[in-house]
């Protein structure tokens, strides 16, 4: 579901990406439905490298895990194939007023996961969403050097990960964009406002066109779309990748957001509405280029589904009342009106239905929970008081959150298989849930103390036969290996603002300590997800580390 943007660039957003909240209840909370694994922000700290230098001593266990790189990391990142982590080292907060706090500057490094020597690609990188890019085959890293949180751009540097001794190589001076093919072979990003096209590593690159502010390619790769600043009216347009050098195709200019169909063949777009003041109106497009038509006025909500047959799009909203939903082919046909003030929506992963919050409250940020089967089925409304749900990745569940009033406030956590009569309590005071891969169970974090801190993390067998089960107790945050047998599980420390790392393993239940005073996130890697890899930053075991996740 899209809803109107304000730009993909770095700095947009920054505050909200940057930002980690703290927040807890013993009645459970609002924390959104995960996909495939959790790490709540209640109760997360700031990036360690923003604390200052003097700090207290790391827990006399930490260190447990093979040492990759030694120093005060941040920005633990990993590449797709899990073979690569990258990190800042030496990280600083920028000298410029209103910048947030954690938002550092530092020198940017690569190591492999399984152990090997850590390989310095650049300095001045940032930690702002966009600086730092793998590519989808995980072959290139782009990233950005010299920042300049300013102008927020910097020098674009492309480094081939397997070539340890190869420098990277410089594409760019003032990038401020910079977005790889979903194929990893080509790459378009906007230099000094001018978007250049070509292949990875060295190109050569074309000049596309100026005034450019981001760009997006289709899912085939064969078409770019180009959204131009507001100096050059806001504009979208279409070039073919294969033929860079025509001058590209005007779709409309004041347009707001814009989503490419799953099979590239069709834009929607929102234009800035003529008739109802603030809002868009929403149009359609065949690629490449073909002539725009309207499809809705005053839209501020839309989609196509998985498999690209239909889409969903709200209509004849007001600046603050969501519209009512439509679902429509995808072709830009007429709709359906399936509900009233919807903001919120998500077609289900096999495209056979819809999920979607009717009646939505914007004060309240909650609606009525209301599933509707494609092509012809009557809405059903299973929940009241709903602020967010997650479809089962199988598409027979819907789980979603509800906030119970009576006997006393509680946010519950509700089930409801695709077709029953009506949804399930799964249990009451949930903090974060979702449904392990291949939707054997759903989880959730329950029974919360400490501010949300130390929590329950429990599961519920698929088809429910008896109660949820506790599967660890005192937990923080969690994370599902693809395959759903383990969970790499954290919990919060007594003694400083730290974390224990642990393991679970599914068909045993056996916990299995890791190591302990990391830092959160911690993610899989390794081939098969055979290792994590996690961050120490305190005390003198301080470092970039990976143990194996063996049961």
């Amino acid at each position: 579901m899209m809803r109107p943007r304000l730009g993909r660039r770095m700095g947009v957003g920054l505050v909200a990406a940057l930002m980690v909240a703290g927040a807890g209840c013993k009645k459970g909370g609002d924390e959104g439905a995960s996909r495939g694994g959790s790490a709540p922000s209640a109760g997360a700290t700031p990036p360690p490298a923003t604390r200052p230098a003097q700090e207290r001593p790391g827990p006399a266990g930490a260190g447990q895990g093979l040492l990759l790189a030694a120093g005060r990391a941040a920005d633990l990142r990993v590449t797709h194939d899990g073979r690569f982590a990258s990190y800042l080292l030496n990280g600083q907060k920028p000298r410029l007023d209103g910048v947030p706090p954690q938002m550092l500057l530092g020198e940017l490094f690569v190591v492999p996961v399984e152990g090997g020597e850590p390989r310095k690609l650049g300095d001045g990188v940032t930690n702002v969403p966009g600086g730092l890019l793998f590519s989808a085959d995980s072959k290139h890293a782009l990233f950005l050097t010299g920042y300049n949180p300013a102008s927020q751009s910097g020098s674009l540097n492309v480094a081939v990960l397997d070539g340890a001794k190869a420098d990277p190589t410089v594409l760019g001076s003032a990038v401020s964009y910079m977005l790889p093919s979903p194929d990893g072979a080509r790459l378009a990003f906007v230099d000094g406002g001018k978007l250049k096209l070509g292949p990875l590593p060295a190109g050569p690159f074309v000049d596309v066109a100026a005034e450019v502010s981001t760009a997006q390619f289709t899912s085939d790769g064969k078409t770019l779309l180009i959204k131009r600043r507001g100096s050059a009216a806001g504009g979208l347009a279409v070039v073919s990748v294969d033929s860079p050098e025509d001058a590209p195709r005007k779709l409309a200019d004041q347009v707001g957001d814009y989503a490419v169909s799953p099979d590239g063949k069709r834009v929607v777009f929102q234009v800035r509405s003529e008739s109802v003041r603030g809002l868009y109106d929403l149009y359609i497009a065949e690629l490449p280029a073909q002539k725009p038509k309207r499809l809705a006025v005053a839209s501020q909500a839309f989609a196509f589904s998985p498999d690209g047959k239909w889409l969903a799009r709200s209509e004849n909203g007001k600046p603050d009342v969501p519209g009512d939903l439509f679902v429509g082919p995808a072709e830009g046909g007429p709709g359906r009106k399936v509900g009233e003030r919807v903001e919120v929506f998500t077609f289900s992963p096999d495209s056979q239905a819809v999920g979607f919050l009717d009646r939505y409250d914007v004060t309240a940020r909650a609606g009525l929970m209301a599933v509707v089967s494609l092509p012809d089925g009557a809405p059903r409304r299973v929940g009241d008081r709903v602020p967010n749900f997650v479809w089962g990745t199988d598409a027979r569940y819907v789980a979603f959150l509800s906030r119970f009033l009576k006997p006393e406030y509680s946010v519950d956590l509700m089930l409801y298989p695709l077709g029953a009569e009506k949804a399930e309590k799964v249990h009451q005071g949930v903090f974060g849930y979702g449904f392990m891969p291949g939707n054997g169970q759903v989880v959730f974090r329950s029974n919360c103390i400490r501010n949300g801190r130390a929590c329950d993390f429990k599961a519920l067998e698929l088809p429910r036969k008896e109660d949820p089960q506790t599967w660890l107790q005192g937990i923080f945050s969690y994370k599902l290996s693809e395959d759903g047998q383990r969970v790499l599980a954290t919990s919060a420390r007594m003694d400083s603002d730290t974390y224990d790392l642990s393991l679970y393993d599914v068909k045993t239940k056996a916990r299995k300590p890791l190591d302990q005073g990391i830092q959160v996130p911690v993610y899989f890697a390794g081939k098969d997800d055979s290792r994590a890899v996690y961050l120490i930053a305190q005390g003198n075991k301080a470092g970039v580390y990976s143990v194996s996740t063996s049961p």
